[in-house]
């Protein structure tokens, strides 16, 4: 009778679905968070008795029946969008390639680190619900990014734990034959294998390129060792094998995209790797191949400042790199080293990923109105013929989040009443929104917020209390987590690292207006 739960924890849609983690949770609660919200772990240790127990449970079995053919249902939907999308050229036999360097679809996938993963992850499940025709392209890391605790002295303590694809919810990828995929890159004078896993997003794949394999020495195998870690040398050869090797990947699979974005400059070796395909084909030089390039390439940049854009001394390029790649674009070591440089005049300059990148795609967005304005700023000197920066060819596309993820469920059911159950589908119409909205009682959103917000308290007293008990500080001090922050009082946080390109000091650029703020009752 649970039967359906084992699909269904092989698909992410369960993390957005109405009531698909839920089942999951109810199953076994406290094991559920033992496991941090991984249905495949769950499903492996939860106990024989227990699972009896819920099998023989009518108002359980229901949920999870519901659960079971709402994700045929949707499965079998082609979405609302799709049939937009072929005047672009994009299709199902030609979907749009979206690489990037992390990925946050579910906290049960260790894929990432922070906002550029988030999004990329709602960028998946959104055009999973809309039916775009998008596969995407990442790296598996072996250890993830790290997690972090504080010492009694307040020192943040880092520490990483070694993830295994057998116990995520994620398959091994396989050709038309049925083999298991592979994808060779050379680096530092050797040849580097990775294998591919499949992650099912509702309707949308993606694939992760993993290095940690037999074949390869333990260096190599380090290749997709961390996210963000090692050295500059491993940050290379880490976005070598995502451009390069991701290109190898979809060749391997058979797919011929329309479109390739490249969501942040980490993957931006990926134009170096189409421009080499081309001359290989059709022995034209690189100047031809990278005029064709351009045309199907786009470039997202969601840094606003230059010390938050990958770049690496000439050196550590060379070494990477080597010479074969330079021959076979058909350049010199000069040419192919200005190609990441903002003025290819300057041979001091160190090699950057960002314009690379600008300079093999056809067009640059930032990612808000204000982020385009300041990524205007940043690279005009790329555009000398750009008289003001206004002038310079870089647009803005604000970015969304995917709703179904982030709105709590007491607030969906509050839209479900007063709106109806379409609200996903009427966000896309912003006025017929806005007018919903303002049917629904403002006590009631208060009263809702409020109490969500009492959760969120809770939820950091609990973690609070835990962590002073694991340090063993006194008990009057471990006790007193139980009292933190007051739900009625404004507490502003700030989820980000705390680096000086995050801007964290924003808060007080005016204080003026942040008292103002504060101390208005």
């Amino acid at each position: 009778p649970l039967r359906a739960l084992e699909q269904l924890s092989r698909n992410d849609w369960w993390s957005w679905a109405n009531d698909g983690s839920h089942v999951f949770r109810d199953l076994e609660p406290g094991l559920w968070e033992t496991v941090e919200h991984n249905p495949r772990a769950l499903l492996e240790q939860v106990g024989d008795f227990r699972l009896l127990q819920m099998a023989t449970d009518p108002v359980y079995l229901d949920r999870v029946a519901q659960v079971a053919a709402e994700f045929v249902r949707y499965e079998a939907a082609t979405g609302e969008l799709q049939a937009n999308f072929a005047q672009y050229g994009i299709s199902t036999a030609r979907p749009a390639a979206y690489f990037c360097a992390e990925f946050g679809i579910h906290h049960s996938l260790p894929f990432y680190s922070g906002g550029l993963g988030i999004l990329a992850g709602d960028h998946l499940k959104s055009a999973s619900d809309l039916g775009v025709p998008l596969v995407a392209i990442g790296l598996a890391y072996r250890y993830g990014y790290f997690r972090q605790r504080l010492t009694r002295e307040g020192w943040q303590e880092e520490h990483y734990g070694e993830t295994h694809p057998t116990d995520l919810p994620i398959t091994q990828a396989h050709d038309d034959d049925g083999q298991p995929v592979f994808v060779d890159v050379e680096m530092r004078g050797r040849t580097v294998r990775a294998i591919a896993w499949r992650v099912d997003v509702g309707r949308v794949k993606l694939y992760l390129l993993d290095t940690n394999i037999a074949e390869n020495n333990e260096t190599d195998r380090l290749v997709t060792g961390h996210l963000y870690g090692g050295d500059r040398e491993t940050r290379v050869v880490q976005e070598m094998m995502l451009g390069i090797g991701g290109v190898r990947l979809l060749r391997k699979l058979r797919v011929e995209p329309a479109v390739y974005h490249l969501n942040e400059g980490h993957s931006a070796f990926l134009t170096l790797e189409l421009a080499r395909e081309r001359i290989a084909a059709d022995s034209s030089d690189f100047a031809t191949a990278s005029r064709l390039v351009r045309e199907e390439c786009v470039f997202t940049t969601h840094t606003p400042v230059a010390a938050g854009n990958d770049e690496f001394a000439a050196s550590l390029i060379e070494k990477c790199f080597g010479d074969s790649f330079e021959d076979a674009l058909g350049l010199s070591h000069d040419e192919f080293l200005d190609l990441g440089r903002v003025d290819p005049n300057d041979d001091a300059e160190s090699f950057g990923l960002s314009p690379l990148a600008i300079r093999m795609c056809r067009s640059t967005n930032g990612v808000s109105a204000k982020h385009g304005e300041v990524s205007r700023k940043l690279w005009h000197e790329m555009f000398p013929e750009a008289a003001t920066d206004a002038d310079v060819p870089i647009t803005s596309i604000t970015n969304g989040v995917h709703a179904p993820t982030w709105v709590s469920p007491l607030l969906g059911d509050i839209f479900s009443r007063h709106i109806g159950a379409d609200w996903q589908a009427r966000i896309l119409d912003p006025e017929s929104w806005a007018a919903s909205v303002e049917q629904i009682p403002p006590g009631e959103l208060w009263q809702a917020h409020m109490l969500l917000k009492r959760r969120l308290v809770a939820f950091v007293r609990d973690k609070s209390y835990q962590a002073r008990a694991r340090r063993k500080e006194s008990a009057a001090y471990t006790e007193a987590a139980r009292e933190l922050l007051d739900p009625a009082t404004l507490t502003i946080g700030f989820a980000r690292r705390v680096a000086g390109y995050k801007r964290w000091n924003l808060l007080l650029t005016d204080t003026d207006r942040l008292m103002r703020l504060m101390n208005d009752p």
